[in-house]
């Protein structure tokens, strides 16, 4: 496993637009680029290839029909090892083709694109041109991804996510009323690819409406001291640990997860854009929101392969997601006995 965004080819796989990514790696570019740009200048331009696997068996190797595996012809890195007879790896090039056309349509500029995992997953960024305005202040910007995998465990499928400006926080565009991405077909065919582009753009127009109406509801919804520490503990605790706590166990909550919610908390209070959040100084659940994507977009993940993985495809992902869900349907969030005052308490 790469312990920094892939170099294999003795730097960076990445670029960003004006301004160094989260990571501090990677090329700077200046200027507006096509996918093919990204693509070269983000050393993304590599070829995969497949082939089957050897099983070597009393000192015979034995070539498979069944087991193969897939390699950049560059770094001969292998990338995927047990893939099927009917894998068939897609050229960077070829599965983002459809960037270009997102972009002819003036509402999306590439905004960063890179490899993780050694060039296992590949990815172009784009941004959309207006954000979202929460209460008419708080800056959203909507951000589509597209990913090519070569390990096998990753579709072509584009991938919506919003950035809250003041403090870079990923939240969730999987919220209660936003439509999915559509799967992108395997084809050259410029008019599909036309014909996909144009449904992408209008889903993320139409989920930018569902998600500014989602935002304000969240702005427009108070919360006790309580029902927030609710709110926080159903994202960071366990099913066993949410009875525990309701039948008033003391010790129910681990060392780790009692440190996690100390620091969403504490995230709460003194993050970044946290006091705008709040309504003439009141509690609410975009507050709240905010305060558990702000802490796990800012989290300490061992190395930018795992934040990109665990925010986008993961763990965090599946959190932010939550998040979301509950804050639109705060009657879903289950009651805790313990509160934040006395949360040092339980051990």
């Amino acid at each position: 496993m790469a312990a920094i965004m892939d170099q294999s080819k003795g730097k960076t796989a990445f670029i960003a637009f004006q301004e160094p990514a989260w990571h501090g790696l990677g090329t700077v570019v200046n200027e507006a680029i096509s996918a093919q740009d990204a693509l070269i200048k983000g050393g993304l331009d590599f070829t995969v290839e497949k082939l089957p696997n050897i099983h070597r068996l009393n000192g015979q190797d034995i070539v498979s029909k069944t087991s193969f595996f897939t390699y950049r012809t560059d770094t001969n890195g292998i990338l995927g090892s047990r893939l099927g007879s009917d894998y068939t790896p897609w050229q960077n090039a070829q599965a983002l083709s459809i960037v270009d056309d997102l972009l002819a349509t003036n509402k999306l500029r590439i905004e960063t694109a890179g490899a993780v995992d050694e060039g296992r997953r590949v990815f172009i960024c784009m941004k959309m041109a207006e954000p979202i305005r929460v209460s008419g202040k708080d800056d959203v910007f909507q951000y589509l991804l597209i990913a090519n995998g070569h390990d096998g465990t990753l579709a072509i499928a584009p991938l919506a996510t919003n950035i809250r400006v003041v403090c870079n926080n990923t939240l969730s565009a999987a919220l209660r009323g936003a439509k999915g991405m559509p799967r992108i077909r395997h084809t050259i065919n410029a008019h599909d690819r036309v014909q996909d582009a144009i449904k992408i753009m209008g889903i993320l127009e139409e989920n930018s409406l569902v998600n500014t109406q989602a935002y304000e509801q969240m702005k427009k919804t108070k919360l006790t001291q309580q029902a927030f520490f609710d709110y926080i503990g159903n994202i960071f605790m366990d099913d066993e640990t949410i009875a525990k706590l309701q039948k008033g166990e003391k010790g129910a909550v681990s060392t780790r997860t009692k440190n996690i919610i100390e620091s969403v908390l504490e995230f709460a209070e003194q993050g970044i854009g946290q006091r705008q959040t709040l309504d003439g100084g009141n509690l609410n659940m975009w507050y709240g929101y905010n305060a558990i994507t702000g802490y796990l977009t800012g989290d300490n993940y061992k190395t930018p392969d795992n934040r990109f993985n665990s925010l986008i495809l993961g763990e965090s992902a599946r959190k932010i997601a939550l998040a979301g869900d509950l804050a639109l349907k705060p009657s879903d969030v289950r009651t805790l006995r313990a509160t934040a005052s006395n949360m040092s308490n339980l051990n």
